[in-house]
């Protein structure tokens, strides 16, 4: 019996082998007569798993390297004693810290001013949303939650109403996509959008179906003060063109790619797969760090960044330099003339071809005496260490 785990997992032959002989496949190919013969699925969230892949298979295992499960039938898994496993949280930290980057963009850019900005609210505050929630208090920020099951589990107390946080100057959405239950999401952002105020952020990293995407399509082109940053669409892979006009920043679904966040998904149901199989652990590697040099840090407008420069500029300089998401937004922009089918598949390449992108955790800061000392001070708090 086979492995079928989809070729963007990495060290996917490596972490599976055990269970069986690996088949390595894209995964928006992956097909029932791929899955005959198989008894273990490993997926990504692209991957639709339920009876129409899965009926007649010999699979018994399902595993998504996502923090995500609205791609699998886990119902119908459940009434076949189909086991399953996902990954929440392995991404939590790369999607966090992309929010940032994203932030810091729009600050080198003049489309906000992070020095200025003390408030920011949170849509959605699970895995994803406490870690994007701990960064900005890292940086001084107050964070207004709005996250109703949270709420009805802790009590509502630190909890905001969607209203309330739709009206901070920045506003994060990192909501699970929920069609159905007492608090579903989907299009739950459509008009309400209006209400951001001036020169306001707004920011998906979640999913992209719990926007109207005609709503936020003509609040961007309406409202050139929002900076409107996403990394989700709806639809995908074929992002839809006026939308993606309009925002100040688009990316391919990338947040949560770092190597880190790839690598502990993998792990995470490499493990519960050796729990069901009962073989023995697999030890997942460690990055090797890539130095950032301070004194080769620039500014928007080429200026070097220096002891004297605003602690915010630095900041917003260090970040982008660890991860500048407009080279993202610069790729995916090379589809928007493309048809459909043709830019769905220019969508899949990019996230099949994504580079290396390590964590701050892994990019320790050459000569960051180059660095104002407040903003040093703030790097380090953020995750950065001397190299």
């Amino acid at each position: 019996m086979k492995v079928v785990v989809d070729e963007n997992i990495p060290f996917g032959a490596e972490a599976f082998a055990a269970a069986g002989p690996v088949v390595r496949l894209p995964g928006r190919e992956i097909s029932k007569n791929d899955l005959l013969d198989a008894h273990v699925l490993i997926v990504r969230s692209i991957t639709k798993v339920g009876p129409a892949l899965l009926e007649g298979t010999g699979v018994r295992f399902v595993g998504t390297c996502t923090i995500g499960t609205d791609h699998l039938d886990i119902p119908w898994l459940q009434s076949q004693s189909i086991q399953w496993a996902s990954a929440p949280g392995c991404n939590a930290r790369s999607v966090a810290e992309w929010t940032l980057s994203a932030l810091a963009c729009g600050h080198l850019k003049g489309r906000l001013d992070l020095g200025r900005i003390r408030q920011a609210g949170i849509i959605g505050v699970g895995n994803v949303g406490q870690a994007v929630q701990n960064l900005l208090e890292t940086i001084g920020w107050e964070v207004l939650r709005s996250d109703p099951p949270r709420a009805a589990r802790e009590g509502a107390a630190g909890f905001h109403s969607l209203e309330s946080v739709l009206s901070a100057p920045v506003v994060l959405s990192h909501l699970p996509l929920e069609s159905s239950g007492p608090w579903p999401t989907a299009r739950l952002l459509a008009d309400n959008l209006r209400q951001l105020p001036h020169g306001a952020a707004f920011i998906n990293a979640g999913r992209g179906a719990t926007v109207s995407t005609p709503a936020l399509t003509e609040l961007a082109a309406q409202r050139p003060d929002v900076f409107v940053a996403l990394d989700v669409f709806d639809p995908e892979p074929a992002f839809p063109v006026d939308l993606a006009k309009c925002a100040d920043l688009i990316s391919p679904h990338v947040a949560g790619y770092s190597l880190e966040g790839k690598i502990e998904g993998t792990r995470m149901v490499r493990e519960a797969l050796g729990q069901f199989l009962n073989i023995p652990s697999w030890q997942a590697p460690e990055p090797e760090p890539a130095p950032l040099d301070a004194s080769t840090l620039r500014l928007h407008d080429s200026r070097p960044v220096t002891p004297a420069t605003d602690p915010w500029d630095a900041l917003a300089s260090l970040l982008v330099a660890a991860h500048d998401p407009s080279r993202d937004d610069a790729a995916l922009r090379e589809g928007l003339t493309l048809s459909d089918n043709e830019r769905g598949g220019h969508f899949d390449r990019l996230r099949k071809g994504y580079p290396i992108r390590l964590e701050w955790q892994h990019r320790p800061v050459v000569l960051p005496r180059t660095l104002p000392l407040p903003t040093w001070e703030l790097a380090q708090r953020l995750g950065f260490r001397e190299m």
